[in-house]
């Protein structure tokens, strides 16, 4: 990647990818599993607040709130729980201290990951990754695997407590043992989930022709200023940087 490069947002099946040639460097929180990977100079970053060393190579946890001290060139990944590696790379997190976890990850991965372009790549690259760090596969969760089936068929309108409404006819117990179960699981609220959905709708309806109030409507927010607010949160960037090829070009991962 160059520096005149143009920065991307690749959207795929549970993940999205950001390919950053010099992004606004706002604090922002990723809903999943986030790798970042340097791609000349080490990565500088602040993470919740506090300033850290720099490293070529990062492992976030869910909801981290993250800044780079100085724009960079570098990929994020952020991977989300219904990939099949999220339990992996969660368990990886987990063995250090469960929120920022520096990695080794090689040039020549790097230079791999550069050349990717469907999503049948880069889970094989991901599952590569997992493999030369030694990450032994995590046994699949029924339980939660209808959960998760359950948020990808929600519609714009659906709560939370609907989504826990219709899971607890299947295994029954209470909400707040739910909850606490998934927290413990996935690492983020059943809320956040159903959010990043309506976030996810939002940024693939930003390349057509409607304006930021038809597109916040259609995806199920309030209004523009919350649909701004989330995406700012998610990214650092607001939906009208998002939409502007200049800044970032949002697309779909192809599958192959």
């Amino acid at each position: 990647m160059h520096e005149s490069a143009m920065n991307q947002l690749l959207i795929g099946r549970a993940c999205f990818i950001v390919r950053a040639s010099a992004l606004p460097n706002g604090y922002n929180q990723r809903p999943g599993m986030t790798l970042l990977l340097a791609d000349r100079e080490q990565l500088e970053l602040e993470i919740d607040g506090r300033s850290v060393m720099a490293a070529d190579a990062w492992l976030l946890a869910p909801e981290i709130r993250r800044r780079f001290t100085n724009p960079q060139p570098h990929y994020s990944i952020t991977v989300e729980p219904g990939h099949p590696a999220y339990a992996q790379l969660l368990f990886w997190a987990r063995q250090s201290d469960g929120a920022a976890h520096r990695l080794d990850v090689t040039w020549a991965d790097r230079a791999q990951l550069a050349e990717v372009t469907t999503q049948r790549a880069f889970d094989a690259w991901l599952d590569d990754l997992l493999t030369g760090n030694q990450q032994k596969p995590v046994v699949a969760s029924i339980r939660l695997d209808y959960l998760l089936a359950l948020v990808e068929k929600s519609d714009i309108e659906t709560t939370a407590e609907q989504v826990w409404r219709s899971f607890r006819l299947r295994y029954p117990s209470t909400q707040a043992h739910c909850s606490h179960w998934l927290q413990n699981s996935i690492g983020i609220p059943l809320r956040k989930l159903l959010l990043w959905q309506k976030l996810r709708r939002a940024l693939e309806a930003l390349s057509t022709a409607g304006g930021a109030t038809e597109v916040a409507h259609a995806s199920g927010f309030a209004d523009s200023a919350h649909l701004s607010r989330i995406c700012l949160r998610t990214f650092g960037l607001r939906p009208s940087q998002a939409n502007d090829h200049k800044i970032l070009q949002v697309n779909r991962f192809p599958d192959y």
